[in-house]
């Protein structure tokens, strides 16, 4: 099948790079030549595990090729994904200028029975609203229309797209499902669950996936403040009510809270899409509060530690959103930074893959080589980002250039005894308060 990818940031190269994997033609399409250039060497433009693999071997067998022209990208192709970004406008909006563009573009270069298939993350309605714009643009175009989304977890992206817990399709046009079920035959054969709905269930089943993980968190940080107030550990807690099946431990963390592109964005666009629908969803406005509410936790936390914030520096371990991925978008370690800086702290941060991102984002935010040069005269190390490498630190030559060795444990995953053993004051989330 040829497959055309419109749009091939974070979703639409996975998706692009997947298909192509599992033996489709596939054209990825993008305005930016800079980008376009790398992906034709083989490259990501971002990290991602095992996606510069995928590339190169998509490439070099000839079905993965990118270029810059809509029509060079949709002619002949069977389906067309939708995968360009949804910039913001206004108090928590996102545009869909992009996304009309780009469908009036492909209209007009499409091949009869064409399923145009929405990928990215869009209200109710969109796809639609995207077939009622393609036949406007082109009436006499045999044009169907379907959403397909996605579930991808950075750093988790590959194995999410090459085994899904679920495929989503939504149509109105049962030729629709026919051509997905063919494009998804791979996948399908090796038992992967394909729920196919209408168009407007599949759209807003994304953002309610997505509202509902990031209410797990918030829920899972409100139970840090409970527990640190009743002198009982959050991480007991929450193990306990993990253990219930009808709950489940994943994403049930106390911490700093949860950042990214898509969950704060999907938090907000699903409260905007119920209140313009009549429905006052407050919960998610309290969601979005109580992650507010964790970053100040932890500064509050930091200055307990330090007894004053003014002056001393502080060392960020992390910087990016989540281990393995270089994407700072939404981050809380840069929120926290951010925070500390504005009150008096010098804050040095050392991420792995995502330094430059965020020095980019945060000008006054100090980025070091790493972690030991970091600590030099710092008065506190905070776990930001639970990156594997820092399991496994040399505490005696942390110990020996830092000013005042302290750590607090914003993700609640080092092992306290570790630590304190090795003469460190240590704190962490929602938990007794350990040593001295």
């Amino acid at each position: 099948m040829k497959v055309a990818v419109v749009g091939i940031g974070h979703v639409g190269l996975i998706t692009g790079a997947a298909l192509a994997s599992l033996g489709h033609e596939v054209v990825g399409m993008d305005t930016d030549p800079t980008k376009v250039e790398t992906l034709l060497a083989g490259r990501a433009p971002f990290h991602e595990p095992g996606l510069d693999d995928l590339l190169r071997d998509g490439v070099r067998s000839g079905g993965l090729r990118f270029t810059g022209s809509i029509p060079d990208a949709v002619t002949g192709a069977s389906v067309v994904f939708v995968c360009v970004g949804r910039p913001p406008v206004g108090l928590g909006d996102r545009s869909l200028i992009a996304v009309e563009g780009a469908v009036r573009e492909i209209a007009r270069a499409a091949s009869d029975g064409v399923v145009l298939v929405t990928k990215s993350t869009v209200p109710p309605g969109t796809s639609g609203r995207i077939e009622h714009v393609a036949r406007m643009e082109r009436p006499e175009l045999d044009l169907i229309g379907a959403s397909s989304p996605e579930f991808l977890r950075e750093g988790h992206a590959i194995e999410d797209t090459l085994n899904p817990d679920r495929l989503v399709v939504g149509a109105d046009d049962p030729r629709a499902f026919e051509v997905m079920r063919a494009l998804y035959a791979p996948l399908l054969d090796r038992g992967v669950p394909l729920i196919e709905t209408d168009p407007r269930t599949a759209e807003l089943s994304k953002l309610a996936s997505n509202a509902f993980l990031a209410s797990k968190i918030s829920f899972a940080n409100a139970m840090a403040r409970v527990s640190e107030l009743a002198g009982a550990d959050v991480d007991g807690v929450t193990e306990i009510m993990g253990a219930d099946p009808r709950i489940g431990g994943a994403f049930l963390r106390a911490g700093l809270g949860y950042g990214g592109y898509c969950l704060p964005k999907d938090v907000v666009t699903l409260e905007r899409v119920a209140d313009r629908l009549g429905y006052d969803f407050a919960m998610l406005r309290e969601t979005a509060r109580v992650n507010e509410e964790a970053l100040e936790a932890v500064t509050r936390k930091i200055e307990e530690v330090l007894w004053n914030l003014e002056g001393k520096t502080v060392v960020l371990l992390g910087l990016a959103f989540k281990p393995d991925t270089d994407d700072v978008r939404g981050a809380p370690a840069l929120g926290l930074a951010a925070r500390l800086l504005a009150e008096g702290a010098r804050v040095v941060g050392y991420d792995p893959m995502a330094a430059d991102a965020a020095a980019a984002e945060l000008a006054d935010l100090e980025i070091a080589t790493d972690v030991y040069a970091a600590a030099e005269g710092a008065s506190c190390l905070v776990l930001a980002t639970e990156w594997e490498e820092f399991r496994d630190l040399d505490l005696a030559r942390l110990k020996g250039v830092m000013t005042q060795p302290a750590v607090v444990d914003a993700r609640n995953s080092l092992d306290p005894t570790i630590f304190l053993a090795a003469g460190f004051q240590f704190a962490s989330i929602g938990r007794p308060q350990v040593g001295p």
